[in-house]
């Protein structure tokens, strides 16, 4: 539980308290050619802050207003937005002299723009909750409203008999929680249209109405949970504009140009266009791709890879399965309701390999794919996308696959030389709409990175941590995380993410975690994306290297698993926007108010089953500075690494009142030898939140003895003595003595056991073999055993494994006088 803590409490502190923060933007966003006073919302937004965005519009700042009570909440701008600008969503995010802000994202659209009623802020609650007290509107419009919990908004407008009308809500599309139910009542209260979920939107929401009498018609938004959300707005746009259900293909090869068809929604036929990912870099996975003519829906996102790609074939029968090339993106689409679509796979035995299909979790598929494995007799192998994932697999936020959709790892069976792959829809539907991207790999083995935090600032003389998402794919060694281009005013510590104690999983997920801490007279020249990297090294002697990806931006998704209004079980990860290809922002921020120091080397040395009584203290660096409330420990460790954390027993007064409190860091004599980080964090409440954080401590817990056997064979004659004489190697911490003593010995032969105390470090066993002795090549063990002293004063015993070594009996029998 502390380690969950932990991670969520750096997370959402990932700024200083003076750096500013976006929790709004009013309005979300503005029809291209006009021009709108935006104001942003949130903290420590000062005057002369710099707006950062891609939009393409002219920004002109203006005086925030005069509210005592809270300054530095709003900050409002100009915005002059070009004529031809694309319809679409763009960051948005501020810069100021203490550091950067989180990105929200501000739509330009084709239509004039309205603030609901009850959105603003003289606004009485719940004010268009009923069709009695609906907002009129005049289409063409789109509404930027807000659904508070139990919200339901409603809008009427009068319209004539054949008249049609889309009415679309951006939601999550745009970064927002709430996940929209839209519905049509007319004047009656009868319900004519309803929409979760369209085609084409992910979970937003879409009605193309023609209306089959005059009169006055009401549009109802509401959450499909009722939940409430912090990011809790939409946006309705309610014209006649044409639109696309959806995109084929779902993706292209990063430079080249790629045809592509619009289909479905309100066009006659499908339209055909070409892409150009001849201008993506290779962070950019994502480009945009908007319907041709005067668009008025948002663009789609179009997938771009570094693998070659093919379009399904058109298939001579439903049961042919088409050869799937290794490591080829194959284009396909599940195209009426119960197809299944076959691949065969060439494999040889014993090869580990991956199956992947994109499809749901892209945004511009309805696909819940399943994909199924056979052998070439038509035996099931495996399947995804049945069955829930392995609960460890994808436990932590990852930006590097679409998580939602099916992922397989499989080992080509004794005997294999060809598998047959079907991939399928999860509820046996399909049509246009229901597209895929299916890729093979002969996995070798691998990881992939994904930083956690969106954005970082350090605070000047101060540290914060950065947080990595590792998936390991068969790779059981140790790893190391890295992030260079910082220069010599930074101190990058941490990073260690130990080998597996067990390699029977092969896609494991862990977290590693960074920390960046400013020398005293550390400079930083505004705004710089950074890269982390991570490197391991196999066995043979291979490095594998990684870059991590990025979030880009990152909104919580409240309630995130619950049952949808059609009974299905929904769970809804946080959103996050890797397709803003952006690297890790970073900016050096105002210092903190005080720091958290710990008593306690950079490198904390302890032997399996001792500990450590890490002590702390609140340095303040103003008078008025207060000492924290709470501090917490984030240990980046496995609970197999049996590594625990607890508060010394009268820490928690003098944490309070003195600024200063202890941890016990505990390891067992089964924890693994290895290096782990260890943080300690703190919130202040100078005047306002803000995240204290100390350098990582590396945690390096070593195996506090070794025994070497002797370098040749013991030689005995029967009726002979010898020393049986080796080495034992000691880390400087380890003082306990070592008791030594061979086991499974022939019979007639034996040896006294050895005690070693330090510093000695030469064992020696007197061996004696009987006149009887059998005469032969003998393997036996040197068993090791000692204690160790933990926290609590008590011994436990400390074994490790025993040692081999080698005796040989000689056939010569040595007599009383000797010969």
């Amino acid at each position: 539980m502390w380690r969950t803590a932990a991670l969520v409490f750096s997370i959402s502190f990932a700024a200083s308290a003076a750096a500013p923060e976006l929790t709004a933007i009013e309005p979300r966003g503005a029809q291209r050619g006009k021009s709108i006073t935006l104001t942003l919302i949130g903290e420590n937004l000062q005057e002369g802050a710099k707006l950062l965005s891609s939009l393409p519009a002219a920004f002109t700042p203006l005086t925030p207003p005069q509210e005592s009570m809270t300054p530095g909440r709003k900050l409002p701008f100009l915005i002059e937005v070009k004529p031809d600008a694309p319809v679409g969503v763009y960051p948005i995010r501020v810069q100021t002299a203490d550091g950067i802000s989180n990105i929200l994202l501000f739509t330009v659209g084709a239509f004039p723009e309205v603030t609901e009623q009850e959105s603003r802020p003289e606004a009485r609650e719940h004010s268009n909750d009923s069709s009695e007290t609906a907002e009129r509107i005049l289409p063409p419009v789109i509404v930027n409203g807000k659904l508070n919990g139990a919200d339901r908004d409603y809008y009427s407008i009068h319209a004539k008999q054949g008249e049609r009308l889309v009415f679309e809500v951006e939601a999550r599309r745009l970064g927002s929680a709430i996940d929209p139910v839209l519905t049509i009542t007319d004047s009656e209260g009868k319900q004519i249209a309803r929409n979760e979920d369209a085609e084409g939107l992910g979970v937003d929401s879409r009605i193309d109405i023609t209306f089959p009498r005059d009169g006055e018609y009401y549009a109802m938004v509401r959450d499909a949970r009722f939940s409430k959300q912090k990011q809790n707005f939409y946006r309705l746009k309610v014209a006649n504009f044409p639109y696309a259900a959806g995109i084929f293909p779902l993706g292209g090869k990063r430079g080249a140009k790629v045809d592509l068809e619009f289909f479905g929604g309100s066009l006659a036929g499908p339209q055909k266009t070409a892409v150009d990912l001849s201008g993506l870099s290779p962070k950019e996975n994502f480009t945009r791709v908007n319907l041709p003519g005067d668009a008025g829906s948002l663009p789609f996102l179009f997938a771009a890879g570094d693998l070659p790609e093919k379009i399904e074939p058109e298939r001579r029968d439903a049961a042919e399965a088409v050869t799937l090339e290794p490591s080829t993106v194959m284009n396909g689409r599940i195209s009426k309701t119960g197809e299944v679509d076959r691949y065969k796979l060439a494999v040889s035995p014993g090869e580990h390999w991956e199956l992947e299909l994109m499809a749901r979790g892209l945004g511009t598929s309805l696909l819940d794919g399943v994909v199924t494995i056979y052998d070439a007799k038509g035996k099931k192998l495996s399947s995804a996308g049945d069955k829930p994932p392995k609960q460890d697999v994808f436990s932590l936020l990852s930006a590097g696959r679409t998580s939602s959709d099916p992922w397989l790892e499989f080992q080509a069976p004794k005997d294999a030389h060809e598998i047959v792959i079907t991939v399928e829809d999860l509820l046996q539907r399909g049509g246009p709409g229901f597209g895929y991207r299916l890729v093979a790999r002969q996995q070798p083995v691998d990881f992939e990175l994904t930083v956690l935090e969106p954005y970082l600032n350090i605070p000047a003389k101060g540290s914060v941590s950065v947080n990595i998402s590792v998936v390991r794919h068969g790779f059981i060694w140790p790893i190391e995380l890295s992030i260079p281009g910082l220069g010599d005013d930074f101190i990058v510590e941490g990073g260690h993410l130990p080998a597996e104690w067990k390699d029977d999983e092969y896609s494991i997920s862990r977290r590693g975690m960074l920390t960046i801490t400013a020398k005293p007279d550390a400079k930083l020249k505004g705004l710089l994306e950074l890269a982390v990297w991570g490197s391991g090294k196999t066995p043979d002697g291979s490095v594998v290297r990684r870059k991590a990806q990025c979030l880009g931006m990152m909104t919580d998704i409240a309630g995130g698993t619950g049952i949808s209004d059609a009974g299905d079980r929904e769970s809804q990860s946080p959103f996050v926007a890797p397709w803003l290809g952006l690297d890790l922002p970073v900016m050096l921020a105002r210092e903190e108010s005080g720091t958290i120091e710990a008593e306690a080397p950079r490198v904390l040395r302890l032997v399996q089953g001792s500990g450590f009584e890490l002590k702390w203290n609140f340095k303040p660096r103003n008078p008025d500075a207060q000492p924290p409330e709470s501090v917490a420990v984030d240990v980046t460790a496995p609970p197999a690494a049996e590594i625990g954390v607890r508060r010394a027993k009268l820490a928690k007064k003098e944490e309070k009142f003195a600024g200063k409190g202890q941890f016990d860091v505990l390891t067992t004599t089964h924890t693994a030898p290895a290096k782990y980080d260890l943080v300690m964090y703190a919130e202040s409440k100078d005047a306002q939140a803000e995240a204290l954080s100390t350098p990582a401590i590396t945690l390096d817990v070593l195996q506090g003895y070794r025994v070497e056997p002797p370098k040749e064979s013991l030689t005995l004659q029967p009726g002979g003595k010898k020393d049986l004489v080796g080495s034992l190697f000691r880390e400087p911490e380890f003082t306990q003595p070592v008791t030594i003593q061979a086991d499974y010995l022939p019979a007639h032969v034996t040896c006294k056991s050895d005690e070693l105390r330090a510093p000695s470090n030469e064992y020696r066993l007197a061996c004696e073999a009987d006149a009887s002795a059998k005469p032969g090549e003998y393997t036996f063990q040197l068993t090791p055993a000692s204690v160790v002293v933990g926290l609590d004063k008590r011994e436990v015993p400390y074994k490790i494994a025993p040692v081999a070594a080698k005796l040989i009996v000689s056939g010569n029998q040595i007599t009383q006088n000797g010969r």
